[in-house]
């Protein structure tokens, strides 16, 4: 990767982006946490010292139960509190030269004297000296209220120290906002000059771009190339621009140059055509002078009264079938028919073959008599492929053969199968068969009837591979299945 390639440039300038901005935040962060834990520690005093005189006020009211009334719960109250304030307090009280740290010490020693106070209390009181803790009470009050007092002034003098450090940490604060601001205010100026700098880099050429592709859509190919300095990718552009405007002129030249030769080609193209078409017309025309079909009904309809007159009946019935096939296949010249047609033709084909195999051929038509009048199909499919099962499915098979012609619908598709139980057909035949030819290629003699079908079944339905397909096993027979795409225009012309 080059370091001039606009994806290492945007990750770089983006990268430099985050840093700063990530340092500012964390340095605001980490100041802000040091804030808060120095202001936590200065509040956790004051909070312990209240919560010292929370719990030296609740001794009050057990204590006074107790002493009116011998109440035993009021006893184990007064006994708890006692106890939480000596775990509250420190054992270990050093003289500090700090008038607030005095002040505290010399509470912890007032509340040593309290509770030892209570406590004798409450021996008086089971001893049953009544004006002993009577006198004792009223100097725990007096104790009380003066360490409430000392309590205050600590936390007085405590909340006028805090409120100092507060306005310097406000002070501070003040200042990290301030650098934090500034920080910020670079780190934006400084993305949205690489941004500004980098959209130049790419945006002056592409204009220049645009100008030239104006240029060459007017026919101006005569503009000199572009050269400039930026990043890989439109450098790269530039380059492949210049030479596709060389290759568009050299292109133009080229055609201008061939307009002339393509001109007489499509001359010799279109002469060529027209006499491909005539050589057609007149092979078509040799091909019906051959047998004129007035002359071949005529032959064969004499041929059909002299077996009547001889009283030859099969004669007769193979000659009018005969007949019937020969109309039917004349007369039939479209591309697609009824597919009642191809039926009644196939079955005026099966009653000659009747004749010349009365026993060991057998045809089975399987379909509904709905479909015959509702779809149509290419011209002579059914008939060939029944003809190459006759010829080449049956040769070596010494028991009577069955043709068994099956259509089904299965929408949207027609579904035509022609299914012999002959000898099969071998693979590298079925994929020869199934292969697309050209139009002058030639498999052989044998077989051009099926491969006629599946020429023009690919022909029909070009964009459809499964239009015609061969099934076949050696020594069991063979299936050729077309399938007729019934919402799909056949290629016709």
């Amino acid at each position: 990767m080059r370091r001039n390639s606009l994806w290492v440039k945007l990750l770089l300038y983006q990268s430099i982006s985050m840093i700063i901005m990530v340092f500012s935040i964390g340095f605001i962060l980490l100041n802000s946490l040091n804030l808060q834990n120095i202001a936590y520690e200065r509040f956790q005093e004051e909070h312990y010292f209240q919560e010292l005189q929370t719990d030296l006020s609740e001794i009050q009211k057990p204590l006074q139960d107790y002493l009116t009334g011998w109440s035993s719960s009021s006893l184990a109250r007064l006994l708890f509190l006692m106890e939480t304030i000596r775990e509250k307090i420190p054992e270990e009280r050093p003289i500090l030269p700090d008038e607030t740290e005095l002040m505290k010490r010399e509470v912890y020693f007032l509340i040593d004297a309290y509770l030892a106070r209570v406590n004798n209390i409450i021996e008086q009181k089971r001893g049953r000296k009544v004006l002993e803790y009577t006198a004792n009470y009223e100097e725990s009050i007096k104790l009380y209220s003066h360490i409430s007092a000392r309590i205050n002034s600590i936390s007085l003098s405590g909340f006028r120290f805090q409120l100092k450090e507060y306005r310097g940490f406000l002070d501070l604060f003040r200042k990290i906002q301030y650098q934090n601001l500034l920080l910020v205010v670079i780190a934006t100026f400084f993305a949205y000059a690489l941004l500004l700098q980098m959209g130049q880099n790419i945006t002056t050429p592409m204009f220049d771009l645009s100008q030239m592709a104006g240029k060459l859509s007017d026919g101006n190919f005569d503009v000199p190339d572009l050269h400039f300095r930026s990043i890989n990718e439109v450098e790269q552009v530039a380059s492949a621009f210049n030479q596709m405007k060389k290759s568009i002129h050299h292109y133009i030249n080229e055609l201008k140059k061939q307009k002339e030769m393509e001109q007489q080609i499509m001359t010799e193209r279109v002469r060529n055509l027209k006499m491909e078409q005539l050589l057609k017309r007149m092979e078509l025309y040799t091909m019906q002078a051959q047998m004129n079909p007035h002359f071949l009904f005529n032959t064969i309809n004499t041929g059909v009264q002299l077996a009547i007159v001889e009283e030859a009946d099969k004669t007769a019935e193979f000659m009018e079938n005969l007949a019937k096939l020969f109309r039917y296949n004349i007369r039939e010249k479209k591309f697609f028919v009824p597919l009642r047609h191809e039926v009644e033709g196939l079955k005026t084909y099966y009653n000659i073959l009747k004749i010349r195999f009365p026993k060991t051929l057998k045809l089975v038509l399987d379909y509904d008599e709905g479909l015959l009048d509702r779809f149509s199909c290419p011209n002579m499919i059914l008939q060939p492929l029944v003809e190459n099962s006759v010829l080449h499915a049956f040769k070596k098979k010494n028991h009577t053969g069955t043709i068994m012609v099956r259509i089904v619908y299965e929408e949207p598709v027609l579904v035509i199968s022609v299914k012999d139980d002959g000898v099969g057909i071998s693979e590298n035949l079925v994929k020869d068969l199934l292969t697309p030819h050209s139009r002058d290629y030639q498999l052989g003699p044998k077989v051009m009837g099926l491969e006629n079908v599946i020429q023009r079944c690919y022909f029909l339905y070009p964009e459809h591979d499964d239009a015609i397909d061969i099934k076949t096993t050696q020594g069991e027979g063979t299936e050729i299945i077309i399938r007729l795409h019934t919402e799909v225009e056949p290629c016709i012309e």
